[in-house]
């Protein structure tokens, strides 16, 4: 027979060499990235015709402008538009008077300079992947998209520097718009909608999202 601390060595050795085993086996599989290098590049600045979007309770479109993306190896996850367009926000009937004292009517409709937008790369292909777009050399544009990247990307997303990939079907979106000064709305599984000034917040945290339950 033996004696009860050998028998409790033994257990401590046998559970070390699985949790050993175990830590070998994982560190030969490839594992997921979970953050991304991202930057605003020359080599991303594109010209467009007839932009449009229609999301779950936000939808914009834009006749012209520059289009600014950012990719990180998984592909495109910042989208930018410098172009002037109009933009309409809905909401579900549960929040359409708080929405009213924050916007002063439902829906919203108004113009927009701006939009800065974080979403999934598969939500890019699949939302915009086949719009015609046009590679251009332009200054004036890259300067911009840089400085709407700076003003935004810490707002979401992200893991100081380095970018987190939103959910699929999940997109944030901010428009510089001129009645309300900056409104960012996110779509996905919950809903948030605010403008920043003078701040005003529409959903109720954690509101869950009717068109995506």
């Amino acid at each position: 027979m033996l004696p009860a601390d050998g028998l409790g060595l033994r257990s401590r050795i046998a559970v070390l060499i699985i949790l050993f085993s175990s830590a070998l086996l994982l560190a030969g599989q490839p594992q997921t990235a979970k953050f991304y290098d991202v930057q605003v590049s020359k080599d991303e600045i594109y010209s467009y015709s007839n932009l449009k979007f229609q999301g779950d309770y936000a939808s914009f479109e834009s006749p012209k402008g520059f289009l600014a993306l950012c990719r990180t190896e998984e592909g495109v996850t910042v989208l930018m538009v410098l172009g002037t367009g109009t933009v309409t926000i809905e909401a579900p009937e549960a929040v359409q008077e708080k929405f009213k004292a924050v916007f002063g009517a439902h829906p919203l409709k108004t113009t927009f300079k701006t939009v800065y937008m974080r979403l999934h790369p598969k939500d890019f292909e699949e939302v915009f992947g086949k719009e015609p777009l046009t590679k251009v050399a332009d200054e004036g544009a890259l300067a911009a998209a840089k400085q709407l990247f700076d003003d935004c990307f810490l707002r979401s997303y992200h893991a100081g520097p380095k970018a987190m990939l939103p959910p699929v079907k999940t997109r944030v979106m901010e428009f510089d718009t001129a009645d309300h000064g900056v409104t960012a709305t996110e779509e996905g599984y919950w809903l948030t909608l605010r403008k920043y000034s003078p701040y005003g917040s529409v959903y109720p945290r954690d509101f869950v999202n009717p068109k995506q339950k």
